[in-house]
């Protein structure tokens, strides 16, 4: 299983970070799992990344002719669990809370090209480049994708095949592309109640 998981791209990276991660708690990573610039990849306790996932952060994009320098830094929390198909994209900060569930195929990233039309390509332009942060206790369904400049508050859940695009508030439940906030968990009760629109 070793020679096997060293003839996959980045192997020996791979394992020099899983062997970091495992001084702070737990690491279960699938042998499937991309890294791409692991330095700037921190784990805070015990993490499961599930088959084929993908965590990759650039620290440079050349855009033309011009050379961009960016600084990612990708931040997991403690007991977070991705089962299947994560992709995180990061050029600049994507952070996640503790307790984190991610169901199968969600797809993160802080960045984006230029959006001028006057260029000749979008891909000649410089990446801009935002924030994602993921609240504790948060739990995102299969097919979601999480757009930059977004912060999902503690607790909430986002449903299947959304598309977060803006903030979304604690202990919300929301859908939809763009995702909407439908139901607030009521404390008075102890239930989900539906959000007036």
């Amino acid at each position: 299983m070793k020679k096997v998981f060293l003839k996959i791209k980045g192997g020996y990276e791979k394992l020099y970070w899983i062997k970091k991660c495992k001084e702070k708690g737990k690491c279960r990573v699938h042998f499937t799992t991309l890294l791409k610039g692991s330095k700037y990849i921190h784990v805070k306790g015990d993490i499961s990344l599930g088959e084929n996932s993908k965590l990759l952060c650039w620290d440079e994009y050349t855009s033309g002719q011009k050379e961009q320098k960016l600084f990612p830094c990708i931040e997991i929390g403690d007991k977070f669990r991705a089962t299947r198909n994560l992709t995180i994209q990061c050029a600049n900060k994507v952070v996640i809370g503790k307790n984190v569930l991610l169901a199968s195929d969600v797809f993160i990233i802080d960045y984006n090209h230029g959006l001028s039309p006057l260029s000749d390509n979008y891909l000649d332009e410089p990446l801009q480049t935002g924030e994602v942060c993921i609240g504790d206790g948060v739990w995102i369904g299969n097919n979601v994708v999480i757009l930059p400049n977004t912060h999902i508050g503690r607790k909430s859940i986002i449903g299947a095949g959304s598309v977060v695009t803006k903030d979304i508030d604690e202990y919300c439940i929301a859908v939809g592309n763009p995702a909407k906030v439908l139901k607030k968990w009521d404390f008075d009760s102890n239930e989900w109640k539906s959000v007036m629109r």
